[in-house]
């Protein structure tokens, strides 16, 4: 006899999953991890959550319901961590590893000895543009995939084409987000609507360039608007690149790089505009959390952007890499209250309406369902 859980209809074998991610560092794949561990918790499905290699600042966000536990990896063949998380798995009777972007590997070596099913989430909205070479180990592991989840549509061209899976288990499942408020007093500088975030990660694929040279004319007349960069900084060479354009270009007092904060959510509530300047994109959370917080934003023509603000319905899309149109958008909302409030509200209804964690995790039970019970 077949049978339910919680309000989700379930198969004859019943899902307990586990998230592997590699870290919890605040990142869009990381992001996706821990909300789909806590929702899948929410609707009564035995769920779990484990970092490969390290925690990080999203650890505050997971529910205390989940099981959750770091390996600590020092290598990709680190047996002893392998050991250690096969271990949980049959503790747990785990039956789905959902492995997100790189854990696909680690998810791959306990399956001999363990049984269970792989679904690998791919998070690399760019992955058919790059060089071939960079995805033969994806191409011979996914033999071992059940299924695959791509987060845009080009993705799942690009796996239908390349992996070793029926075309049925290749899948788009867009994102969700959940804003996390810590309800704590945040300190930042100029007023709420004199505040333009930018909730991304310092790594070039964010063209953190792009949105500093748009920022630079949108200075020239309303120098009392603020720039905050949220997102970790590992002083890399890009990093050092984005500091360098900010000194040359006399911005110090206006663009403030904050670094990785637990309290972002806070930051989005207490900020007057949302911007992405990408070069790629699968579906950022960011996007969404911008549309919870009730922004009205500015994005980059990428992934499944556009899609999020309805083709320009519900905020600004702009092309790739042209700091003009990035201004020109930017001013349009500073300069527009009305317009401004509009955009806000219609994105926001849009997220909560299309972009649910109900919505989501419903699909993902019948994926897991139809890995399980075929």
């Amino acid at each position: 006899m077949k049978k339910r859980l919680g309000s989700y209809y379930m198969g004859i074998k019943e899902p307990r999953v586990l998230q592997l991610i590699d870290s919890l560092a605040a990142g869009g794949a990381e992001r996706v991890s821990v909300n789909l561990a806590n929702a899948l918790k929410e609707a009564d499905v035995p769920s779990y959550l484990c970092a490969t290699r390290q925690g990080g600042a999203l650890e505050s966000f997971l529910s205390d319901n989940v099981g959750y536990m770091i390996l600590h990896k020092h290598s990709a063949l680190d047996m002893k961590a392998l050991g250690k998380l096969i271990k949980f798995i049959k503790k747990h009777k785990i039956n789905v590893i959902h492995a997100h972007s790189s854990s696909f590997f680690t998810a791959v070596l306990c399956k001999p000895f363990t049984g269970v099913k792989i679904i690998w989430h791919d998070h690399n909205g760019i992955r058919y543009e790059v060089d071939p070479k960079q995805n033969r180990i994806i191409i011979q592991f996914s033999h071992f995939f059940d299924a695959v989840i791509s987060v845009n549509e080009k993705l799942v061209q690009w796996s239908k084409n390349n992996l070793y899976l029926h075309e049925k288990k290749i899948i788009y499942v867009q994102n969700f987000a959940q804003l996390e408020e810590k309800n704590s007093f945040v300190s930042l500088p100029g007023t709420k609507n004199t505040r333009i975030v930018c909730l991304a990660n310092l790594r070039w694929q964010k063209d953190h360039i792009n949105l500093l040279k748009a920022f630079e004319q949108v200075h020239e007349t309303h120098r009392e608007y603020h720039l905050l960069l949220v997102g970790e900084d590992k002083n890399d060479a890009y990093s050092q690149k984005i500091k360098a354009f900010i000194k040359a270009n006399h911005l110090q007092d206006n663009v403030h790089i904050l670094g990785t904060r637990s309290d972002s959510a806070d930051i989005l509530l207490a900020s007057g505009m949302g911007i992405l300047s990408s070069e790629s994109e699968g579906l950022p959370v960011a996007l969404l959390e911008y549309g919870l917080a009730k922004l009205p934003v500015v994005c980059t023509e990428v992934g499944q952007c556009a899609e999020v603000l309805g083709h320009g319905v519900h905020g600004e899309v702009v092309p790739a890499k042209d700091s003009e149109a990035l201004a020109e958008s930017m001013l349009k909302l500073i300069e527009d209250e009305k317009y401004r409030e509009s955009m806000a509200s219609k994105l926001n209804a849009h997220v909560r309406e299309n972009y649910s964690s109900k919505a989501v995790v419903q699909k993902l039970v019948e994926i897991y369902n139809e890995v399980l019970n075929a």
